[in-house]
C-alpha cells in the first residue's frame, strides 16, 4: 500500500492515512518503531505491507504493519528508506569479495552452580571458498579450553562429548590461531557467520589467549540479520531452518562446528541465488 501520511500518534505508535475517503489508522510494532517512528510526519510517502492481525488502542482497532517498502519526504524531496535499495546494496556486498571463510564455533557451557562462568572456544568448523564454488580448504577439531581442564555436563551433553576422548583430540588454541592467521594472510577472506555469537566468542578468545586480534568487526558477514533485513523477520531464523527452506530437505543437526559451517555456505550460495 503506497499512502501519504495525514497525521501521527507518536505515544501510540500509529499513523494515518486517507484510505477508501476515510482516515484509517496503522499501528507499528516497537521494533519497528524504533527504527522508522522518527522518519513519519505529516506528509511523508510511505509504502508498506500490512500484517494479517489487528492491534486495539483504547477500544481502537488499527491494522499492523508488517514492514515498509519505501519512506520519502516529498518537501524536500529526500528517501529515508528504500528496501529495493537495500536489498540491491546487500547483493553488491555479498558478490564484492572474492573469497569468504565459512566459520563457526562451539563454546563450553556454564555448569549448573558455575556464577562466574566465561565461554571458551572449543570446537571450531571452517570452510573457505569463492561464492557459489567448490570447497579451497575445510577443517574442523576441537580446541584445548584455557580456564578449565573439566567440562561441565551441560557442554558435554550438548556436543555429546567424552571428556577423555576430548583432551586427547583436542589441539591448543595457538594451533588454530595461527591456522587462521595463514588463511587470512593468504587469501584475505570476509568471515560468514550466523549471528553475533561467533563473532563476540573469537573476540573473547584473543583476549583470554593474549593475542593480537586477526580480525575486526567489519570484515565478518552476519548471515542470520542480512535474512532479518532482506525477508523482512520478526525473529530470528535457525540456521538448519533456513537449509530446510532453501533445499526442502532437512540436515541432520548434530551440533557440529564443521557440519555447521559447511550448512553456512550452503544457506549463503543458496540466499545468492536467490538475490
Amino acid at each position: 500500500m503506497k499512502r501519504i501520511i495525514v497525521s501521527t500518534d507518536a505515544k501510540h505508535k500509529v499513523f494515518f492515512v486517507i484510505y477508501s475517503g476515510r482516515k484509517v489508522g496503522f499501528y507499528l510494532s516497537n521494533r519497528l518503531s524504533k527504527t522508522f517512528f522518527s522518519y513519519l510526519k505529516k506528509g511523508v510517502l510511505v509504502d508498506f505491507e500490512i500484517a494479517p492481525k489487528l492491534k486495539k488502542i483504547n477500544n481502537i482497532s488499527y491494522y499492523q504493519i508488517a514492514f515498509f517498502n519505501q519512506i520519502v519526504s516529498l518537501q524536500p524531496y529526500m528517501i529515508h528508506f528504500d528496501l529495493f535499495k537495500l536489498r540491491k546494496d546487500m547483493q553488491a556486498v555479498l558478490e564484492a569479495n572474492t573469497h569468504y571463510l565459512f566459520i563457526d564455533f562451539e563454546m563450553t557451557m556454564p555448569g549448573y552452580h558455575d556464577l562466574d562462568f566465561r565461554p571458551e572456544i572449543i570446537q571450531v568448523g571452517y570452510v573457505l571458498s569463492e561464492a557459489q564454488k567448490e570447497p579451497i580448504l575445510s577443517d574442523g577439531y576441537y580446541v584445548l579450553p584455557k580456564e578449565k581442564r573439566i567440562l561441565s555436563k551441560r557442554t558435554k551433553r550438548f556436543l555429546n562429548l567424552e571428556e577423555e576422548d576430548f583432551f586427547v583430540k583436542a589441539v591448543p588454541f595457538d594451533t588454530f590461531y595461527d591456522a587462521l592467521k595463514l588463511v587470512i594472510e593468504t587469501y584475505h577472506p570476509k568471515l560468514v557467520v550466523w549471528g553475533k555469537n561467533d563473532l563476540t566468542a573469537l573476540n573473547d578468545a584473543y583476549q583470554m589467549h593474549q593475542k593480537p586480534p586477526l580480525t575486526h568487526d567489519l570484515d565478518f558477514i552476519d548471515l542470520l540479520k542480512l535474512h532479518k533485513d532482506y525477508y523482512n523477520l520478526k525473529d530470528d531464523l535457525g540456521l538448519f531452518k533456513a537449509y530446510k527452506t532453501y533445499y526442502a530437505i532437512d540436515f541432520d543437526q548434530t551440533h557440529d562446528a564443521k557440519d555447521d559451517a559447511v550448512v553456512t555456505k550452503l544457506v549463503f550460495d543458496a540466499f545468492l541465488n536467490y538475490m
